[in-house]
């Protein structure tokens, strides 16, 4: 091997082993090469300085938009003149109030005023008046970001931009208003704010009457906002229930208050025209938690404020808007937390012994408990979540003969033979369990495993969207089924049971006669 060097600096090097020669570039001047660096760096600072502008700009734009937003929701607190828009009430929700003929009607004005909601049973005479004075049964929350850090554009509060303010929630009770008929109320706040005549179908708490037609509730779960929710709302409302029971996991709104302002302007085709009861699910939650944020009182401050607070929880005994009962159609409902303390030396334990022990079964022949987590349910999802509540109430529910237990949770649908500790009864005591959480939530439907999974338990289940309803015929029987979202509204529903005072007939198990009522009064 031999070296050629030449006078441009290059070198060629000469194999003679592998009869092959390779070329070496020459090596730039050093005046060359500290040109190109001069130029890399300016480059890099020119991208630096264009990116850090480009940066300021939409942190700018972010925080002016977010500026404008909580200035425009917050608006003035004290009304002004022609401030109609700040006090006309809007975003109704109706529930039963706790006692035969009267109703809870909550409404929402975007700044605090002196409402008086006039009602009856005649549209063009409301014969009755309830004030609410200024700083009445009114609340409103606000939450703040604990982290500064939502002064960086990507990184804003969870609660909203810059934070955020709810509207004002009122809640009246009306009443006393004739049943089995409709009523009406009307809403005027201010000199300027007056509402349209609503209407709502005020259902009595006890059974039909021989020859009248059976009443219709709607059983709901886990509905949020989207396609499929909004296909379920609609069929909800085709039904024309006498009311709404709801399973919990309501607007899905997971610390962006914002979207606790759109699902009240989806759903308020149905709230402000059915009467409307729910059981907190562990979306209401909200806690800091959750969000990263300080909610002004705690967790379920949200749901508290905008429906918990026009539940009759305390003509029904409770301390707690969480958890409560009332009656419609003939059937006391016991609507319980989850994500309360349920422990056998908790308030809500001795509240339902309490409750149950009260209940009138000439009035309301069927008792039907509510919760949000399942205690019986096969799906892969949230196993085991609902154990330790059932271990604790499982047992109060038999004693007082509690008939049903409908559930949510599990986004699909499942129904439950009679049982009692996890055992099938044969003529004997047990209570019937259907999950209904499948009313189309962001979250997807949830699979089942393999059918020869099933345990004997299990009477039937379905991953797919959907809806329950239980009719009430008269004080021996009432019929659940279970409605397909993808069928059309006329399609025979897609599974059903009949409870019947002492037995529940199954359809898909003809042979299986199973007793729902143990306790006899």
């Amino acid at each position: 091997m031999h070296a050629l060097s030449t006078a441009a600096g290059a070198a060629v090097v000469a194999s003679t082993a592998y009869n092959a020669v390779a070329v070496v570039e020459p090596l730039p001047p050093p005046a060359v090469a500290n040109r190109e660096k001069i130029r890399l760096r300016s480059r890099r600072r020119t991208y630096m300085h264009l990116t850090g502008i480009a940066f300021m700009v939409i942190a700018l734009i972010c925080m002016t938009v977010s500026i404008f937003q909580h200035v425009v929701h917050l608006a003035p607190t004290k009304i002004q003149a022609g401030g109609a828009a700040l006090v006309l009430p809007y975003n109704f929700v109706v529930a039963l109030g706790g006692e035969d003929g009267y109703a809870r009607v909550s409404f929402t004005t975007k700044a605090p005023a002196e409402c008086t909601v006039s009602f009856g049973n005649d549209a063009a005479h409301l014969v009755g008046k309830v004030s609410l004075s200024w700083g009445g049964d009114v609340a409103s929350y606000a939450c703040q970001d604990t982290d500064p850090s939502w002064l960086w554009p990507f990184a804003w509060s969870k609660c909203g931009p810059i934070g955020y303010h709810s509207g004002y929630v009122n809640v009246v009770k009306i009443g006393p208003l004739q049943v089995n008929q409709f009523a009406y109320y009307q809403v005027r706040c201010g000199s300027d704010g007056t509402s349209s005549v609503q209407r709502f179908f005020m259902p009595a708490a006890t059974v039909p009457a021989a020859g009248d037609k059976p009443v219709t509730l709607a059983l709901i779960g886990d509905v949020g906002q989207t396609i499929h929710s909004n296909l379920t709302y609609h069929r909800v409302a085709a039904m024309k229930p006498h009311a709404i029971i709801d399973a919990g996991d309501l607007s899905y709104a997971d610390c962006w208050q914002p979207r606790w302002d759109s699902y009240a302007n989806m759903v308020e085709h149905l709230s402000q025209t059915t009467p409307w009861h729910s059981v907190p699910g562990n979306h209401e939650i909200e806690g800091v938690e959750d969000c990263g944020y300080a909610m002004m009182g705690g967790e379920f401050v949200p749901y508290k404020v905008r429906r918990a607070r026009a539940m009759p929880f305390v003509e029904s005994g409770s301390s707690d808007p969480l958890y409560y009962s009332f009656d419609v159609g003939g059937v006391h409902f016991v609507m319980l937390s989850s994500y309360s303390d349920y422990s056998p030396l908790s308030a809500q334990h001795a509240w339902l012994r309490r409750d149950l022990s009260r209940v009138n079964h000439t009035r309301t022949p069927f008792i039907v408990a509510v919760t949000h987590a399942p205690w019986y349910q096969t799906n892969i999802m949230h196993q085991g979540e609902g154990d330790a509540m059932k271990a604790s109430m499982e047992g109060v529910l038999l004693e007082y003969g509690v008939h049903l237990v409908v559930s949510g949770h599990v986004h699909a649908y499942e129904r439950v033979h009679a049982v009692s500790s996890g055992a099938v009864l044969n003529q004997k005591c047990g209570i019937q369990y259907v999950v209904v959480g499948d009313g189309g939530n962001r979250e997807g439907v949830y699979p089942f495993p393999s059918a020869d999974t099933a345990p004997e338990w299990s009477a039937y289940r379905e991953a797919a969207y959907g809806h329950g309803s239980l009719k009430v015929f008269n004080s021996t029987h009432a019929q659940f089924q279970w409605h397909r979202g993808a069928d059309a509204a006329t399609a025979t529903p897609a599974d059903e049971s009949w409870l019947v005072n002492n037995q529940v007939h199954d359809r898909h198990h003809p042979e299986a006669r199973r007793s729902s009522l143990c306790h006899h009064v």
